[in-house]
């Protein structure tokens, strides 16, 4: 289990279950590649233990939900086109 962040700019309350989601998340698993951001669709679940990947939301300002989710990555994706 790999664990990762991300921001939302929205209630937590608010944040829709397995729905499809592209942003920023950012890994957390100790290790050389701790804190490496990367672009990528993904579902999120409040049920901790739904999907085989831990993720731990922040708020707009910074602030942790103490609540982890789950999380299942469907693709990461390059956000710059090629060429750039």
């Amino acid at each position: 289990m790999s664990t990762y962040d991300t921001f939302i700019n929205k209630d937590f309350e608010e944040l829709k279950e397995d729905e499809l989601i592209e942003g920023v998340i950012r890994e957390l698993t100790p290790g050389k590649k701790k804190y490496k951001s990367m672009y990528a669709r993904f579902k999120v679940s409040k049920e901790p233990d739904k999907y085989p990947n831990r993720l731990f939301i922040r708020l707009g300002r910074g602030q942790l939900v103490q609540k982890p989710c789950s999380m299942e990555i469907l693709e990461f994706i390059n956000p710059f086109p090629e060429g750039v």
